[in-house]
């Protein structure tokens, strides 16, 4: 009688114990236990709360921006190549007999020859060589002392100065404009003195009147 007992007991606990192991691992959220006791793979993804992985949208190729060139750029580079400031002509003789003459003219004119740079004899002291190129410098200081006064910064392109140089077998005479030069500078009501300036210039580089 005690016996059968014990062996029911024993039985049933068997039971609950088999039963609660089976509650345990699979209540508890753990891995369940397979027929033969090894755990039971989970795939993590099935699990409860796990993120949903959401397909990101496909990146937009942004178009290249093409610089665009300001205004302030446009009318400056527009500035250079319409008036560069520059006045050119061509002699007809050679740079050194074009020389002479502007040195002779310039003792009676309204600008004094101040100085004579010979930029080829310059070159050759150091060895290089260059074509003919000579700078005349012509000043006079009742006719450049009001533009400074007009403007102080004119005095970095002042004295006048007339260029001589061969270029291409040709001989080349070119000075700055001073109407240029005054727009450079932002010299105002000296319209009189700039043109004798200019009708100066011009008569040294034609060798005119």
């Amino acid at each position: 009688m005690k016996r059968r007992t014990l062996v029911r007991l024993l039985g049933g606990a068997a039971v609950v114990g088999t039963a609660g192991c089976q509650t345990d691992d699979g209540g508890a959220g753990g891995p369940a236990a397979t027929t033969d006791g090894s755990p039971t793979q989970t795939d993590p993804a099935a699990q409860t709360g796990s993120p949903t992985q959401t397909a990101s949208p496909a990146q937009t190729d942004t178009p290249t921006e093409t610089p665009m060139t300001s205004e302030t750029d446009q009318t400056a580079t527009e500035d250079v190549s319409q008036a560069d400031g520059v006045v050119t002509i061509t002699a007809d003789e050679s740079v050194e007999a074009t020389v002479d003459r502007i040195e002779s003219d310039g003792e009676d004119g309204p600008l004094t020859l101040m100085t004579t740079v010979d930029h080829a004899e310059n070159a050759a002291s150091v060895d290089e060589e260059l074509p003919p190129t000579t700078l005349l410098i012509f000043g006079n200081p009742a006719v450049g002392t009001p533009l400074m006064q007009a403007s102080r910064t004119v005095a970095i392109d002042l004295p006048q100065k007339l260029l001589v140089w061969e270029e291409d077998g040709q001989t080349r005479v070119a000075y700055n404009d001073p109407e240029y030069l005054a727009r450079r500078h932002g010299i105002e009501g000296q319209s009189d003195r700039l043109e004798q300036i200019r009708s100066a210039l011009d008569g040294l580089a034609s060798g005119g009147e």
